[in-house]
Order: structure tokens, then sequence, then C-alpha cells
């Protein structure tokens, strides 16, 4: 599920879905309701106005009073320090564009929603129709007629985060008289996906051994709680607890890293891979435990560092001081202590600067629930498409009540081209973006989807030798690419376009021209599509090293026996050495 919050007990509004797919696809019953987000239409009648304010770099645009958004905000907040007690914000993903968090009061829905949502949900009326197969003789059922399936049921999801590739935002309907801050929590899910969506790449044992050990985490009100650990079963646990030799001993630490697994042995109560993944947890909880001391900020930067470099014991030393014999022994000494004892993380927590609101602005408003409009859309499409077709007139009015009123800042029109992208109205969507990056900087993906539609028109209507693209042309398309490069985060597809663009231009490119795909390599190294670009572009302009190089590179980490057969050719192009 894609939620930010969880609540213990459930202290939002409106029904839990039971399930976030459909009961056709997943299989199961008809009457498992199929989640939608919320769909909220705003009346043109007086009411409370919406509240802007800027926290924690967030954007925050309510509707609910005051006093009960900072509540929600604190609550935020102290939730995300005990979170970075653990995991600093180093190591989870980052986002130029400042994340939105939107609040509304359950009891301001206002009644054009509940009528537009009655519509949309409206099942026909009679008896359920029979299906006879395309033969009308065949079918899936006995004697070849079945009963068709009624039309599923729909909930709507009170708390829910969605991402875009550069950008998120937070949904909160809230009980305004049952708010209990201390009963909130931060997903699973939203802690993975910032997580595993860093850039460059946390390695496998850190990204194993966190969320492992953040499962078994809890939040309370001023602290985080870590139960105690299994090492591999309750078995083996049992035998560390007691003192036994036959509780499985830790893989060596260079190994273990380098995730060289031996072979199974036929004897062994465990398999190789599950003696890894406790391995990763025991790592982790031994980085992270608050009395280890200065150890936490050595093992932070391990992490960090092992994202970019080879973990091996030179790196390992360098962060911490000491060999991988010294951890080894220290690894061995507190396997029974962790199996033992409930770790407590008690952080000094600083008060949230006063957060001040203000009425929205035309333009506030309309960008930022648009662009939670917008973000539904694919939410919609993936789960009910049936339905798509509502959201994207929402978003389209949302975004369209702003742009009506004069408002024309960049950041608005660079949603409303994303919008019409994402509704598959590239024309429109053009003539949006192109006039946002008059305005001012977009954000990353905006400058993306700008690259790309510039990209298709001048491929359509080339005008270089052989139907490729002139260098000026190549620059209008390069220009925005690299304005997307100077923002957080690092998108893969902006690299693979530079090097379309490249393979696309009449004018050959210099090795300092090519060496920002290198950088895209060294973010993103298991995009074996992203890689070959790179060798080839090398290999084809004569720069054979860094060609051999990114070859190697594509062949270590491809597991696609088609891309490694293209990556083996290139290889018997290089020169013999």
């Amino acid at each position: 599920m894609h939620f930010f919050l969880k609540v213990i007990p459930l202290v939002v509004a409106g029904v839990m879905a039971v399930s976030a797919g459909y009961a056709a696809q997943t299989g199961a019953k008809s009457d498992v309701p199929v989640a939608l987000p919320p769909f909220i239409v705003e009346e043109p009648t007086k009411g409370p106005p919406w509240r802007y304010a800027q926290a924690m770099g967030y954007e925050v645009l309510s509707r609910c009073n005051d006093a009960t958004s900072r509540r929600v905000i604190e609550a935020h907040d102290r939730l995300h320090q005990l979170l970075a007690e653990v995991l600093p914000a180093e190591l989870q993903l980052k986002l130029t564009v400042p994340r939105a968090l939107i609040l509304y009061d359950e009891e301001l829905q206002p009644a054009a929603s509940k009528e537009v949502i009655a519509r949309m949900l409206q099942k026909p009326s009679g008896p359920l129709p029979l299906d006879l197969g395309a033969s009308g003789l065949g079918g899936g059922g006995r004697g070849g007629v079945r009963t068709v399936s009624p039309a599923p049921a729909f909930s709507f999801l009170p708390n829910l985060r969605l991402w875009d590739r550069d950008s998120m935002t937070v949904f909160m309907i809230v009980r305004r008289d049952d708010f209990d801050d201390a009963r909130l929590a931060l997903t699973f899910d939203y802690v993975s996906y910032r997580l595993k969506n860093r850039v460059p790449t946390l390695p496998p044992w850190f990204l194993s051994g966190f969320l492992t050990f953040f499962r078994h985490t809890r939040f309370e009100r001023r602290e985080l709680m870590t139960d105690p650990m299994e090492w591999i079963s309750p078995s083996h646990t049992s035998a560390v607890k007691n003192g036994s030799k036959t509780a499985p001993a830790l893989q060596p630490l260079g190994e273990f890293l380098a995730m060289s697994f031996r072979p199974v042995d036929a004897a062994a109560t465990f398999n190789p891979l599950q003696h890894w993944l406790a391995q990763s947890e025991l790592f982790v909880r031994w980085g992270l435990d608050p009395q280890g001391g200065a150890r936490k900020a050595a093992f932070w930067r391990f992490a960090e560092l092992s994202a970019r470099r080879e973990a091996d014991e030179a790196l390992f030393q360098e962060c911490f001081g000491f060999d991988f014999a010294a951890a080894e022994a220290q690894l061995a000494a507190y396997l029974p202590q962790v199996v033992r004892r409930t770790v407590r993380f008690r952080p000094q927590l600083k008060k949230l600067s006063p957060v001040v609101f203000r009425n929205a602005t035309d333009g506030e408003l309309g960008r930022i629930k648009g662009d939670w409009e917008r973000l539904e859309i694919g939410y919609v499409k993936q789960h009910a498409p049936e339905l798509a077709d509502k959201y994207v007139e929402q978003a389209r009015r949302t975004l369209q009540r702003a742009y009506e009123r004069g408002v024309r800042d960049a950041e608005l029109l660079a949603v409303l081209g994303l919008c019409e992208v994402d509704a598959g109205a590239d024309a429109a969507a053009r003539e949006y973006l192109e006039t946002a990056s008059v305005l001012g900087p977009i954000r990353p993906r905006a400058w993306y989807e700008l690259a790309r539609l510039r990209f298709a028109e001048l491929r359509r209507n080339a005008v270089g030798a052989d139907g490729r693209l002139t260098a000026d042309q190549a620059v209008t398309v390069l220009r925005p690419l690299f304005s997307a490069r100077e923002a957080e985060p690092p998108l893969p597809e902006v690299y693979d376009l530079i090097a379309d663009v490249w393979a696309s231009c009449e004018a050959p490119p210099t090795r300092g021209h090519l060496g920002v795909l290198d950088e895209g390599v060294r973010l993103f190294p298991r995009r074996s599509s992203l890689v070959y670009k790179a060798a080839e572009l090398n290999l084809r302009n004569g720069y054979h090293a860094p060609a051999a190089d990114l070859v190697g590179i594509g062949l270590n980490g491809v597991a696609d026996e088609t891309m490694r057969a293209k990556f083996e050719e290139l290889q018997r192009q290089l020169p013999k050495s």
C-alpha cells in the first residue's frame, strides 16, 4: 500500500480499503472493494479558506483549523526526527521539489463531491447478465454459461501518499475531534520507498538489514523500540541464547559484504541466503546500537561510501578505524546480546519552529491541489481504469481554475504540462512546458518531458545529414536535460535521452561530451540499457579504454541474456590489447 502514516487505531476518516487492486485481477471475491484516492470537488459556496504554510521543507495546504494543522505537522516532524536517529537524511531519497502535505477536515467534504462520487460509483440495476462466450456456446462456467461478475465496489483512502519520479504529496483527511498524534507512525512502505529510491543505490546488505530491522521497530511517543532479533530461525536463536555450538557462526565479513555465498551444505539446517539475510540485520543493529557510541556515525559513513565504492577492508578500516577481524569479534560478541535485548533509541527531540499559516493564493491552491489530483491519475489507471477520466477532468479543472485567474508562474505551468503528459496530450503539454521553461526553473521531470517532446519533433523533421540532428538542434534538447541534472533526484531517463541525442547527432561527441554518461553509469550501474548506450557511443567514436570499462560494468551487472549478448558483441569489437 501507499500509506505515509499508519494510525493505531484508525483516527482519520473514511473506510480503509481491504484491497488495493481489482478483485478480478487478484482472484479475490468481487465484493472486496477497490481502494481509490479521495475525490473532492470544490464548491463555489463560501466556506473555510484553504490555508498555506511552509515547514520542514514541506508546503502545507490545509482546510483544517490552524490548531489541528499544527498538531499534524508537529507529529510529522517528531516522527521524522525519530527516524533520523537510525536513518539520516543522507541515506534517504533527496527531492529538490518541496514535498507537499494536504490536510482536509472530514466534516468539510462538500455535497458536490458526494454527488459526483455517487455517479462515479453507480452500479447498473436489474439482474446480472449472462455471458455465453464468444461463440454463444462456450464460456468458462458449467455448461458453457457463467454469470458476469458485478462491477467492483469502491472505497476511498483517507490517508494516502503518492509519488512522481521527482516529487511526493501526502493527503490526509483528519477528524478534528479525534486526532491523537501519539498513535501515528511512519509506515514500512514509506520508509522503504525513501530508502530504495535513494541515488546512488545503497548496498544490498544495508537495504536488507535496515528494512528487516525497521519491521521490528515501533514508534513510541518520544522513542523508537526494537524487539530482540531472531538469528536465522527460532531454533538457531535458542541455540545462541543457550551458548550451544550448534548455532551457525558468522560469515566472514569480506564474503558477507561481497554477497559471496558458499555452496549449500546438505546437512545444514539453513541455506546461505537465510544466513546472509540474518547477518545483514545483525550488522545493521550492531552499527546503529545506541550503546556503540561513535560507531553509528562510522557505520552511516561506511554505508554511504559503499554506494559509490567497493566495500572492502580498506574502506571499512577508513571508516571504523579497525579491520575485519576486530569487527567479526565484536559482531560475535554482540549476537548473544541482541537476541535477548529490546533496544531503545531516545534522541533529543528539537522543538519545531512556529508554523505560520496564511490564506493560500490561487496559484498555491491550484498548483498543490492540482498536482495531487494529477498524481491520483496514475494510481486510478492502475486500480480502476474505467474511472481514470474522471480524475483527469478533476485535475484539469483545478489547474485551469488557477490559470484562468491569471496565474502564470513557472511551477503551475510545469504541473499543467505534466498533467497533459500523463493524460496523453503531448501537444498541449509542450505549450505549457515551453512557457514554464522561459519563466523560471522547473522540476526535473518537467525539464525531461520538455526535452523528450523537443527531441521527438526534431527527429520527425531532422535537417542534418542522413536525417540526423544538427549540432544546434541537439543543443535545444540537451539544454533542458542538463538543467534536470542540477536537481534532485537524478533521473535515469535523463541520461538515456542524452545518449540518444548524441547517437542521433551528425556532430561527433568529444570524450568530454560523453563524460556525462559516465556520471549516469556511476549513479545507475544496474541500468543495462544506459551502460550499453554509453559503451557503444564510446566505441563508435574511438574512445576504446572507456568503452572497455563500460562493457565490463555491463557484463558484470546484466541478467538478461539478450542484453548480455549485445555486450559480448561490443567486447568482440574492441581492439585487442
